[in-house]
């Protein structure tokens, strides 16, 4: 049986849909892998799986790891090329080049059959490439998700050069890239929804994937109680640093509004919360989602996801990275209403928030954006590609030797 091993950020919106298709895989009776660059919570990992982060070759760099990771709050407060340039230059680079050499070690250990690599995690697809590994990339946000920013000539040369000159570092010295696959990336939304135009074959686009381990507690009793609309909040797992405003700005919103809100975050930022919400730093997500009627974000795609398999439309509050794109699509697709966190007021939450839970049209598009994520495969599809793809490169190696 072929063996896989992902390769992933320490950020747990791209590490998650890597972990329901890893487990389908495992189900399947394949050995599965995950190497990073920080330690992920062993109730996240799928049983019969292993994540490893190479230590001994990270510990050199673990002050500048927290650094860079405690920088990602920084987003709120930068343009869009300053976000671009904290992403590249001060994040996905520093990261490829700190945990080369133990990935290239685990590679030698474990001697994958398919390396899957995160479509930010540079790193996987380079060690694919020096060791003749066969590579698919894995994506889980739409596809140009730099919008018109990358449209610019100086911009697209400065990203040029810091993707080949990172490459030559490792000693490849192609014109092209090899930081993503060309022969398969898996995407994890429906090419509807991400409005692409790209007619490569290589790219697959499988829609989200489930079942990943999610055991988390939650008061089930107090949400059957619940007679008001029920409307679920996330801000993901970054963005630290804007949490408690956030969060004032919903209580001033809707303590006072018939509904319920059930809110994902650290319940310690306030001494007292309303008594119309229900407050958890971690929450059993795609479990609370069938019970919800609606969805506030900032555009994380996993909660996207999660509110599109169950036909949510949403109240979009985008921050900062690849959120305004996402936020778009969806206002778009006319799923929702997108507000600018950086011009939100309250007046404005809540006009928002009643169009959005009482206009049906919001409720028809999300229904017909659930269609094509169920039509577009899920984990079934995904995992059935790489087997498939294992298969035919194991094939074309036999044939070759």
């Amino acid at each position: 049986m072929p063996k896989f091993m992902f390769v992933v950020p320490p950020f747990f919106g791209h590490i998650s849909p890597t972990l329901s298709v890893g487990a389908s895989l495992i189900s399947r009776g394949h050995q599965v892998v995950w190497v990073g660059i920080k330690e992920l919570g062993a109730e996240h990992i799928p049983a019969g799986g292993k994540f490893i982060v190479p230590h001994e070759e990270l510990a050199e760099h673990q002050a500048d790891i927290q650094r860079i990771l405690k920088m990602q709050d920084e987003g709120p407060k930068l343009s869009g090329v300053e976000t671009l340039k904290l992403a590249l230059e001060e994040t996905y680079l520093p990261f490829c080049r700190y945990i080369m050499k133990g990935l290239s070690r685990v590679a030698d250990e474990f001697q994958p059959d398919v390396i899957i690599s995160d479509c930010i995690t540079f790193a996987g697809a380079i060690c694919a490439y020096n060791k003749g590994i066969p590579c698919v990339t894995t994506t889980p946000v739409p596809p140009d998700v730099t919008g018109d920013t990358m449209q610019s000539p100086k911009i697209f040369e400065w990203q040029k050069n810091l993707i080949l000159g990172l490459q030559r570092e490792f000693g490849v010295y192609t014109d092209d890239y090899v930081i993503h696959s060309r022969d398969m990336n898996i995407v994890f939304t429906s090419k509807e929804f991400a409005a692409s135009k790209d007619t490569s074959e290589h790219m697959q686009y499988v829609g989200p994937v489930k079942g990943r381990p999610n055991n988390t507690p939650f008061d089930w009793d107090r949400l059957a109680a619940v007679t008001t609309p029920k409307v679920f909040v996330s801000l993901g797992t970054l963005l630290v640093d804007i949490r408690k405003d956030f969060f004032q700005k919903l209580i001033e919103a809707f303590a006072d509004q018939p509904l319920t809100i059930v809110a994902a975050t650290d319940p310690a930022i306030f001494d007292k919360w309303p008594d119309n919400f229900i407050v958890q730093g971690y929450v059993p997500q795609s479990t609370l989602m069938p019970h919800m009627d609606a969805v506030i974000c900032h555009g994380g795609f996993n909660t996207v996801n999660d509110a599109f398999l169950n036909g949510l439309p949403m109240l979009i509050t985008p921050i900062a990275y690849d959120h305004f794109h996402t936020a778009s699509l969806i206002e778009n697709a006319g799923c929702g209403v997108k507000l600018r966190y950086k011009r939100l007021r309250v007046s404005d939450l809540k006009t928002a928030m009643w169009d959005v839970l009482e206009n049906e049209k919001y409720r028809i598009a999300a229904r017909h954006i659930q269609d094509t994520f169920i039509k577009a495969g899920g984990n079934e599809k995904a995992t059935e590609l790489l087997e498939t793809f294992a298969q035919k490169t194991y094939e074309q190696t036999t044939t070759l030797s």
